[in-house]
């Protein structure tokens, strides 16, 4: 009885309030779309904000070409592991501003609508974030993917990022601006005049660096090469203070299918065998190591670990309601 009573007394404001509203009053419209979103960690005297550029949805029939090892009744059980509801892999977009206390740094950029209509927002997030693009002084890409360099320019003119370098590995820049390559990329024309009209207007501001593990591209970023999925893609760690983490590109695309298999193919990768060696090669790192790691397809918002399962890998997201502090 006691608990009743309690109970109604703590309940009273709340019923108060309700027997307020005026009858038959409708409730609020919904609010629609969500506001440009960024999540901000600390690493050593780094500071590292995921800006949230949007996603991607593919179609059922494109999921045997994405993963052509697999077959559909494996793919049903990691579906449902997922919680998929919705048709095709659906991946979402992400880019990361580092903060060194020397620059302001952007990796990868985020897409547009006018290639994937539900990506393009990495602008909006970064001033939501307390930044504006101008106050960039580098953009560091993992590979000349169009979701993850068309933020540097929408129509092949416009700088988005006008007082940045632009910096990539030779490897890649050479693939994505050579003729003689087009034949290799599996997505087609399209992604690579994407792709192309990103850097264009940055030529006098790219700088290529050579593929090497270790390479200091700016004072606390080091290259990790990770061949395969583009012939220069890499991933880049992070230092500061004895503190570490690793932000990749592409490593993984949909993290509970390919962590629990990290031996299958993907279809778009220019040298499938090549990127199962790199994904296993930096899976496994991730998991001895313990170290915080991104990825521009990692769910948001956009932190986490790495742990062995078995022959593969769980993700372990880090919750946003942990402190700043990696």
């Amino acid at each position: 009885m006691r608990l009743n009573r309690r109970a109604a007394v703590l309940a009273a404001p709340a019923l108060a309030s309700l027997a307020a509203l005026p009858a038959g009053a409708a409730p609020p419209p919904p609010k629609g779309a969500m506001p440009p979103l960024f999540h901000r960690i600390r690493l050593g005297d780094m500071e590292v904000t995921t800006l949230l550029d949007g996603a991607m949805q593919g179609t059922n029939a494109g999921i045997q070409n994405f993963f052509p090892d697999s077959r559909p009744e494996e793919i049903a059980p990691l579906r449902e592991r997922a919680f998929a509801i919705e048709g095709g892999l659906h991946q979402p977009v992400g880019a990361y501003l580092v903060n060194t206390g020397r620059n302001l740094v952007m990796i990868d950029c985020g897409g547009h609508s006018s290639f994937i209509p539900t990506t393009g927002r990495t602008l909006d997030a970064l001033r939501a974030s307390g930044h504006d693009p101008a106050q960039v002084d580098t953009v560091i890409l993992t590979h000349i993917h169009p979701e993850h360099a068309l933020g540097l320019s929408y129509d092949g003119t416009t700088m988005n990022f006008p007082n940045a370098e632009v910096v990539v590995t030779q490897a890649d820049h050479q693939f994505w601006t050579d003729p003689a390559m087009e034949a290799r990329v599996p997505q087609g024309q399209r992604f690579i005049e994407a792709g192309r009209r990103a850097i264009r207007p940055y030529a006098s501001r790219i700088r290529t660096v050579e593929m090497r593990e270790g390479l200091e591209v700016v004072p606390g970023i080091f290259l990790v090469p990770a061949p395969g999925h583009t012939p220069g893609h890499v991933s880049y760690r992070l230092t500061s203070q004895n503190r570490s983490m690793l932000i990749w590109g592409d490593i993984a695309h949909q993290m509970v299918i390919q962590l629990a298999r990290p031996r299958w193919r993907v279809g778009v990768d220019v040298d499938p065998v090549m990127g199962v060696e790199s994904r296993v090669r930096t899976l496994e790192m991730l998991a001895a190591e313990r170290l915080l790691m991104g990825g521009v397809h990692v769910p948001w918002p956009g932190f986490g670990r790495v742990v062995r399962d078995g022959e593969g890998f769980l993700y372990a997201p880090r919750p946003l309601q942990f402190g700043a502090e990696a």
